[in-house]
């Protein structure tokens, strides 16, 4: 048979070929107007280039195995024009049942459509259905390992800023400045509520301050701040209780 290229398909016929559903889950088998690209290999044009570039169309590439008509995936024009690609593409498809059952056998990604073509030809699908199983587990192994590494970072990091707050009280009460930011944390933390607008004076104006003494350091004016030292000393108080 003398093969077209994708410029000029023809010889066109329709037959029912396994796909993927948009989803990619899916596997349907639909009528689908094919195209002789090599041997026991067809294209069906899936979508063309929304820009009118037809090097950038895009087609299903279809092996046959006996009456058996399947999508192997999805190229563009510019790339099944490629050197060699239809020797490339009638090899793909020739081995296509050895590949399958030696991926399986390595412990390799079984796809569903394989198995769907498996039955449709009527060759055993245990090892393909046993090597989907195995994957599985693996991945889900490997999902729960990776959930309990993460969980066990995200421990050891809540830890260690709990003890940088402990760390940071212990300065506050033994008369050492710490940051606004940090003392509105830490209070937080041990259950004190400090108003709204409270929070936005430190948050504004306070740097520093120390549990010892009154004072605070900051870049508004000491009038505009003359309510916290009270309650610095009554926080500090409180937080040795």
């Amino acid at each position: 048979m003398k093969y077209a290229t994708t410029d000029k398909l023809n010889d066109s016929m329709k037959a029912k070929v396994f796909k993927y559903r948009s989803d990619g889950n899916t596997v349907v088998a639909p009528y689908m107007e094919l195209e002789p690209y090599a041997e026991n290999v067809y294209l069906s044009l899936s979508r063309k280039n929304e820009y009118g570039n037809e090097d950038d169309d895009c087609f299903h590439v279809v092996c046959r195995i006996e009456n058996v008509y399947f999508s192997s995936g999805q190229y563009s024009r510019r790339f099944l024009n490629g050197e060699n690609r239809r020797d490339e593409t009638a090899a793909y498809c020739r081995n296509w049942i050895a590949d399958t059952l030696q991926g399986a056998e390595r412990g390799a990604f079984v796809r569903l459509i394989s198995v769907r073509v498996f039955e449709a030809l009527g060759l055993d699908t245990t090892p393909l259905v046993q090597a989907r199983e195995a994957y599985k587990r693996r991945q889900e192994q490997k999902r729960r390992e990776q959930e309990e590494k993460e969980a066990e970072e995200r421990r050891a990091r809540e830890e260690q800023h709990q003890r940088l707050l402990d760390e940071q009280k212990q300065k506050f009460l033994d008369g050492e400045r710490i940051t606004g930011g940090m003392f509105l944390e830490i209070t937080g933390r041990d259950g004190f509520d400090i108003h709204i607008r409270t929070k936005g004076t430190f948050n504004r104006h306070v740097e520093a301050l120390t549990g010892t003494e009154p004072s605070v350091t900051g870049k508004s004016k000491v009038t505009e701040l003359r309510t916290l030292p009270d309650a610095i000393r009554l926080w500090a108080i409180i937080l040795h209780l």
